[in-house]
This record gives C-alpha cells, structure tokens and sequence, in this order.
C-alpha cells in the first residue's frame, strides 16, 4: 500500500492518496480553499497539520482508515454583537474549554464570561463558559460562539474516527411548558457532510436521521447571523453540505425518550463551500414571502411545490417554523395540527388552486407589510393574500400587502394565501374552504379559526363515528380563535360540524 510522508509545508490543493505520515518536525497546511481525502490511514508523529478557513470557505480533511495524532483546525467564528455570533461545534475530540477560553479571538465580556456557551432545552437557557470551567467540548454537541471581530478560533485534539453519535431529546413539554424540543448539535468532522438528499440520495444527515427528528420539523435549522433567525434546509432546497464543526439546530422526535443522532463517515464529503450563516438555497417551483412591521423585515416563511408531494404532511419537505411564535408562518392545507410552517411542501398541481392558511402574529398599531422576496413559480399563478377581516384581496404579484394593524394579530384564521390560475374577488371564494379546526397534540380541546369572518353566530357539534351527537356549542361574535373543550370526551374519532349562515363544514378529529 502507497504511503505519502509529508515533508514540506502544503499551500492549495485537492489531493487523495492512500496513507499519510507527517513525520515529526515537518508542517502540513491546508488551506480554506483546498482539501485532502485519505483513503488508508493518517498519522501526525509529532509535526504539525493546521487546517484554515475564513468567512466562506472552509477546508477538509477526510480520512476513510484509522487517524492518528493531532490536528488544529483554525475555525471561522461570526463577531459578537446583537443578531451576530455563530453556532459552532468542535471539529476535533479532546479540544478543551480552557484552551477555547484563552484562545486571543474569543469575545469576552471583561468579566471572566466567555462567548461560548452550551444549550439546555430542558429550561430554555444558555450557560456560556468562565474560568472555573473544566472538561472537553463534547464532539457532536453545537456551542453558541462569537469573536471579537469575526476570526478564526483554533481547536486542537484528534481527528474524529469513525461514526459518531449524539443524543437528543424533545424537552418540548417539560417544566411546566418552558421545555423546547430543539437540540444544538454540531458536524464532529474536519470535513463537510452531505445534509440533503440533493446532496447524496442515501448517505445524508436527513435520510440517516429521520426516526430521531420530528416529522414535523424534519429539517436543519441553521443561524443565519442577519437579525432574521434561522434558516431551514431540507430536500425542498438545492444540494445542502454541513461545513466542518457547523452547529445547527434539531427537533428530537417523542416525549422526552432519548433519540440517537448519528454523523457516518459515509455522509463524509469534502464538496462545499460555506457554513450557514447568511447561506442562500434555492428550489425548483419555491415562492418566499417576506414580512416588514414598520419598514423593518421581521419574518418569512416558504412555499415549495414538486411533483409527488401532497398538501398534508411530507416528512424532510415540509419543516415548522423555528419560532413558532414567529411573525409570518402558513398551515398546511390537510392534516393541520396547529404547527406553523417555515415550509409548506404541496403537489406542484396545487399551485393552479390551493388555498393556505397563514398564521400572523404582530402587535397593534404596526405598519405591516407582506411581499414576495423571491419567486420561481410559473408567471401565470396569481398569488393573492386575503384578508377576511376586510374582505380584501391583494394580488401580491402586483403589489406588496398592507396593513395597519388596529388591534395584536395571533395565529391563523384571518388571512389566507391563495394561488390560482384565475382572477379572484370576494364573491368567487367559498367561505366554507376558510374554517380551519385541528387537535394539537397534549390539548384538552379543539381548536377552530375562521369563524370570525361570519356575522352570524356559529353551531359547533361534535358526534361520534355512529352519528350520536356527543356535545355541541353555539359561539356568538367570533374571535379569530375559538376552543372546544374535549374535557370528558373518550378517546375515539370523531366528526366536527360547523354551521355559520348558509356554510357547513365538517372534519374527522381523533382525540387521543
């Protein structure tokens, strides 16, 4: 078997080879544009490997054998400051936080605080590192992290062998409601990883992962670093890689049982260019709405279409939103549980005549504002906002939605997304497609909106699967959201009906 023994300093290059021996004394660099796959083995017998990068670029080292010795990898880092910092995790095993923590470019705050911080999902906090921290960055496991003025930061320690693994959970209803379900976790490797399927059909974090993630958040959730949140990548966007140590966030499938979350070499690559922060995607058929509360951009959410999806559920197309409190989100169309998208995945026929809820959540007296940022979808669909407080339609392909807000907006309910081939008034759309009622997951009850677009009172009945009415309620003066008590009401299905003036609406529930 071929050995390489690296005498010399290496600059820029692309290059695979079988064994690697740095023999002790000698350097070995890569630098941010360039990168090594090692088929056989790596051995460092004490000289020096540092690999770079900067702000877009970052370089890999892929070792396919047993690994050996140390390297240093000299890791971008985002500035500190509001909206900036960066989620990071080790790209090394055996990096210590003292040597992170005196490291010239960590942010500090002057008083033994350091801008390295771990994530506990369990009470939704932060603990950032001080002096009397001790121990090791766990690989695997995401850190939020800054420098003084966005630089590099050098982790140290030995190349990650093998396939690696972290544990999640879903904290999401844990100490009274103030749990999440989100895990920081981060790429162990000195290399990228194929995220999506766009990246590698098989060998992906999503496809490998799937059981341990929410379907309903089957998605990475990565920092943007821009004042918006963060950005969702899933098999809705173009070819997605992990750069080397990238933190990002996840959602733990189940109630709090630990799940496993696994990086293998073979999701390994070293194609790539960036990390997420400020990162671009881009997909076939895809619409953004941005939406701006007194000129400044608050929030967006995304609409996807592709042939094989359907308008409920599809896991790893379909992704909640970050922040479910979030300023903009939509509602799939069948199978609705309350969940705000970030993505919406539908069929691409449904582009031609679909109706989507959207939720919006803004406080009173807000200049809002609701355009498309970025559209691929065919110059003959009509994308329209209806407000059915108003009774408006805004063709958002002409101009930007308007609003002044007289009273707080939340949820969904009052405003619809609808994409057609037509010309729509108020006279052509059946109210009927505007109620919305679903059973989230853990409620005492069943949630309706839409009803506040009737001047009529609204009869809620509720009857089981052999027709005998099990409650009903009669709603005067609709908010945007009303609740159904499921208080007493055994498990089963059943079948919801709503009659408002000359509507009526039914929906099978199951209530658990």
């Amino acid at each position: 078997m071929k050995k390489l023994i690296l005498l010399v300093s290496l600059l820029s290059f692309s290059m695979h080879s079988q064994n690697v021996t740095v023999n002790s004394g000698r350097s070995f660099t890569i630098q941010s544009t360039s990168s090594l796959t090692v088929g056989g083995n790596f051995t460092n017998t004490s000289g020096t490997v540092t690999l770079h990068s900067d702000s877009d670029e970052f370089s890999s080292l892929m070792v396919r054998g047993a690994a050996s010795g140390d390297i240093t990898y000299n890791r971008y880092v985002n500035i500190v400051g509001p909206g900036e910092w960066d989620l990071v995790g080790a790209p090394v095993s055996g990096m210590a936080f003292s040597s992170l923590i005196t490291d010239a470019n960590i942010a500090t705050n002057g008083s033994g605080v350091y801008a390295v911080g771990a994530y506990d999902n369990t009470l939704d906090t932060w603990t950032n590192a001080t002096n009397a921290t001790t121990g090791d960055l766990a690989l695997g496991q995401g850190y939020q992290m800054a420098t003084t003025s966005g630089g590099t930061l050098s982790f140290t320690g030995a190349i990650a062998n093998g396939d690696q693994s972290v544990i999640i959970n879903n904290n999401n209803a844990a100490n009274s409601g103030s749990g999440r379900r989100w895990n920081l976790i981060a790429n162990p490797f000195a290399s990228y990883l194929n995220a999506n399927s766009n990246a590698d059909g098989t060998n992906n974090f999503l496809t490998a992962n799937a059981a341990a993630i929410d379907d309903n958040f089957e998605a990475i959730y990565g920092w943007k670093a821009d004042g918006t949140g963060y950005e969702i990548y899933n098999n809705t966007t173009a070819a997605t890689y992990i750069a080397p140590g990238q933190g990002f966030f996840v959602a733990a499938a189940g109630s709090g049982e630990n799940k496993t979350i696994s990086f293998t070499q073979a999701m390994q690559t070293v194609t790539g260019a960036d990390d997420f922060v400020a990162a671009r995607s881009s997909a076939s058929y895809k619409l953004v709405l941005d939406m701006h509360g007194d000129a400044v951009k608050v929030a967006d959410t995304k609409f996807y279409f592709k042939e094989g999806l359907t308008l409920g559920l599809d896991p790893g197309y379909d992704a909640g939103a970050f922040n479910q409190s979030s300023g903009l989100s939509s509602r799939l169309v069948e199978q609705d549980n309350g969940i705000g998208m970030g993505i919406n995945a539908m069929p691409t026929d449904a582009m031609s005549n679909v109706i989507v809820p959207l939720a919006i959540n803004q406080e009173a007296n807000i200049a809002l504002e609701i355009q498309i940022a970025n559209s691929t979808i065919p110059e003959d669909i009509n994308v329209y906002i209806e407000d059915t407080v108003e009774n408006t339609f805004t063709l958002l392909t002409n101009e930007s939605f308007e609003l002044l807000t007289q009273t707080t907006l939340s949820g969904a309910g009052r405003f619809y997304l609808h994409f057609t081939t037509g010309v729509l008034s108020i006279d052509t759309v059946s109210s009927s497609s505007l109620v919305n009622a679903y059973k989230g997951k853990g409620n005492a009850y069943i949630s309706l909106e839409g009803l506040q677009q009737f001047s009529q009172p609204a009869k809620l009945t509720l009857y089981n699967v052999l027709g005998m009415k099990i409650l009903s309620k009669t709603i005067k003066n609709a908010s945007q959201k009303e609740l159904l008590s499921t208080i007493g009401v055994k498990k089963g299905v059943y079948i919801l009906k709503v009659q408002a003036e000359n509507i009526v609406f039914t929906k099978k529930l199951a209530i658990e």
